[in-house]
């Protein structure tokens, strides 16, 4: 059976090192996944629910300017299709990205003339673009599961216990820095290193 870990290179975003971790771990039997808001995406989010895992990740603060909308502001019309922003102009679906983002965008006449334009956009045709993943109801789904009664204080359990593995890794068994050359010797000195630890659990 292989080994319930991954070595990864550290420029490597959370999310994109995922799945390597998740196809060795997702038949043990797990219930809820809990994880830190790197692992927030729609891809995982999709991924978890559709395997019948319920994903319980934390708030993610928005990463828009302090003096501009948050795109909590701008509400979804699920019937229409469109979002409308706080000025109750709508903002029409344009097309879809690459990244498997829908674009809606408003009218640059119309919005060339508003009061809360500098809160909008800095763009030069006034046109405000509000973008939506394809799946983003599973992100919504994660939202309501973040918000259900109990889930909260599983959340707090992980501060408890896998967060004080990494940091007694990082402390005292040089885990800060990579110390070896190759992805395969780090593979060995961290599955001796954890292996050590789960054994020193286990005799407690």
């Amino acid at each position: 059976m292989d080994s319930g870990l991954c070595v990864n290179p550290g420029n490597q975003h959370d999310s994109r090192t995922f799945k390597s971790l998740y196809d060795k771990i997702k038949d043990i039997g797990i219930q809820t996944l809990v994880a830190d808001a790197g692992y927030k995406t729609p891809a995982i989010a999709k991924l978890l629910l559709d395997d019948g895992i319920t994903p319980l990740l934390p708030y993610k603060r928005p990463m828009t300017k302090d003096v501009f909308f948050k795109k909590a502001e701008y509400v979804y019309d699920e019937y229409f299709d469109c979002y409308v922003c706080p000025n109750d102009q709508v903002l029409a679906y344009h097309t879809t990205n690459r990244s498997g983002y829908r674009e809606y965008k408003s009218c640059g006449i119309v919005c060339e003339g508003c009061l809360y334009l500098k809160q909008c956009t800095e763009s030069r045709d006034h046109v405000k673009v509000v973008t939506r993943h394809i799946w983003e109801p599973y992100m919504e789904k994660c939202e309501d599961i973040r918000h259900t009664i109990g889930m909260k204080e599983v959340y707090a359990q992980r501060k408890e216990t896998v967060e004080r593995l990494f940091g007694t890794a990082k402390e005292n068994h040089g885990f800060r820095y990579t110390q070896m050359i190759g992805k395969a010797r780090m593979e060995m000195k961290v599955g001796l290193t954890f292996a050590c630890m789960n054994l020193k659990n286990w005799q407690r």
